[in-house]
């Protein structure tokens, strides 16, 4: 089976989840939306699918099983309460709003939905981190003491209005 993906927000962080997409067994990108042109075509472009300039209309074009909301982070209370009715699981980038209070709201309005909704580092969930992790629980390489870890993603992608 595989689970089609729409990704709200192509941006810098919406192109990074695409990437990581389309090295996953049984995920796909069927659909993005940006409000920014150019950066809409550039992902769609990159998955290869639809671009749509409202993620209003993603929702309504019935191409995605989950959602990936990766849009700035001022923005992600208002797509989260307009996506918490549709019941698909739901992957928003980190942090899950900006205040104290859009974060209740959006947990209230998230209570007692059929599909969960994450914020997560979708990097955990890549198969290259799920082998070290289930190596190190192992014991293959005996006790872990410490880890030190360094993202490499340079140059990093331009983001729109800096």
């Amino acid at each position: 089976m595989t689970l089609r993906y729409g990704i709200i927000g192509s941006g810098m962080m919406g192109q990074e989840h695409i990437r990581f997409l389309q090295h996953m067994d049984g995920a796909e990108v069927t659909a993005v939306a940006d409000p920014d042109s150019g950066m809409r075509e550039r992902a769609a472009e990159l998955a290869g699918v639809p671009g749509f300039a409202d993620y209003k209309e993603l929702l309504g074009a019935g191409l995605a099983d989950a959602l990936i909301i990766a849009s700035p982070n001022h923005t992600h209370r208002q797509v989260l309460l307009d996506v918490l009715g549709s019941n698909l699981p739901v992957l928003v980038e980190k942090p899950l709003c900006t205040t104290t209070e859009d974060c209740e709201t959006v947990l209230q309005a998230a209570a007692g939905r059929a599909g969960p909704v994450w914020v997560a580092m979708e990097c955990r969930y890549m198969p290259p981190v799920a082998r070290l992790l289930e190596e190190v629980r192992a014991g293959t390489i005996g006790r872990l003491h410490m880890v030190s870890i360094r993202e490499h993603r340079f140059p990093f992608l331009h983001k729109v209005g800096n």
